[in-house]
């Protein structure tokens, strides 16, 4: 072996993990809850997308891909199953061929009306296999409350023919919403379940300002759930979900199988990820970023051969302790004692000898990790800002 090619391992070896996540920003119609950058688009609009994404994708190659080796993929949106497929496999190819990769995890999100062979033929032949697919629930009569363009019955056909195709299927499911009652929660995870997906998430609704939802419940169209009734919404499902196998990783994460979301752990543990597209973020080596939320402030970067690093942020140590513990206390193991004290030079009971004593029946106490019980998981923001610094 010659001395260039022994140097050339070397690096490869040295190189570090990092997750991408892709921003799809169209929709078919916005859903009354939704506060996220998104547009609803024409073939035109998808076309200059596309081509800007494509142009950032191998910009940011050019920077990073000598110093990481990419694991997980995550397009989301937005619907990026509502993209055309050749451009579905245009980004995928741009992304391979201009990243270092060993991707083990390459997720899409999904909505069940843009569902079909031919869409998941083409994200299958592009890399994806986890599709996350925005069911919110099975009961046509809420769906249609929420705005959503698909019913119960096309939102099972998406589940049976991904899994069919060979995807691993999460599902998202919302619960706290007006007018919604236990038996469609027990029944939409119960349907989810019977499909054979192997991952929900369950997300409380939240009701943004400015929003279509909003203007409805301050006009008394529909009527909000008290914190206490949403409470008893998640805790409710929370026992119908361990009833099915389900094992709860993080506040609003379920799996089976150990099919938990590779990428999702990222976020939660501060591991680098890249985010690409219109107001994609991302936290790379301790700092983070976010692109422009407007398209013609991101086309105009692209088209400049401009990476965009808007609103950069360096966290000081105290900060970086309190996101690295926040983080931690969502997930079902908690605080890893020996990783903290390997980045922070300290040792967890010391450093929170004060919020473990006050806290003490709420956790679970352990020489390798820290974690909340949990019966407490929901209450978990009362619990992690007594370690706050």
């Amino acid at each position: 072996m010659s001395l260039s090619d022994f140097v050339a391992i070397v690096r490869e070896m040295e190189k570090k993990s990092l997750g991408i996540y892709l921003h799809i920003p169209f929709c078919r119609s916005r859903c009354i809850y939704c506060d996220f950058v998104s547009s609803v688009g024409d073939e035109k609009n998808m076309d200059d997308y596309v081509r800007r994404l494509i142009r950032e994708i191998e910009l940011a190659g050019k920077e990073y891909s000598d110093a990481y080796k990419v694991d997980t993929v995550y397009i989301g949106g937005g619907t990026p199953s509502l993209l055309p497929e050749r451009h579905l496999l245009e980004i995928s190819r741009a992304l391979f061929d201009n990243f270092d990769t060993n991707v083990q995890e390459f997720t899409a999100e999904a909505n069940p009306c843009t569902v079909d062979i031919g869409k998941l033929d083409a994200l299958y032949r592009s890399g994806a296999n986890r599709l996350s697919i925005g069911v919110q629930t099975f009961d046509d009569g809420l769906l249609k409350m929420l705005g959503r363009r698909h019913d119960s019955k096309s939102a099972e056909r998406a589940i049976e023919l991904a899994v069919k195709r060979g995807f691993d299927v999460s599902a998202d499911l919302m619960i706290g919403l007006p007018d919604q009652t236990f038996g469609d929660v027990s029944r939409s995870i119960d349907r989810a379940d019977a499909l054979g997906v192997e991952h929900i998430s369950v997300y409380m609704l939240s009701v943004e300002e400015g929003t279509k939802l909003d203007n409805l419940i301050k006009n008394g169209v529909l009527i909000a759930k008290s914190e206490d009734e949403s409470a008893d919404f998640y805790d409710f499902a929370c026992e119908e979900l361990k009833k099915r196998g389900f094992d709860r990783y993080e506040v609003s994460n379920f799996c089976k199988g150990g099919k938990y979301s590779r990428h999702n752990m990222r976020y939660w543990r501060r591991a680098d990820y890249l985010g690409l597209g219109i107001s994609a973020h991302s936290l790379m080596e301790g700092r983070r970023w976010r692109n422009c939320r407007d398209f013609d402030g991101y086309y105009k970067s692209i088209d400049e051969d401009r990476l965009q690093r808007l609103d950069i942020e360096v966290l000081d140590a105290d900060g970086e302790k309190n996101e690295t513990v926040m983080l931690a206390l969502r997930l079902k193991d908690g605080i890893d004692v020996g990783a903290y004290k390997a980045k922070f030079g300290s040792d967890v009971f010391d450093e929170y000898a004060v919020a473990l004593q006050k806290n003490a029946k709420y956790l679970d106490i352990f020489p390798d990790r820290v974690s909340i019980k949990d019966e407490y998981l929901k209450v978990m923001n009362s619990i992690a800002v007594d370690f706050l610094k």
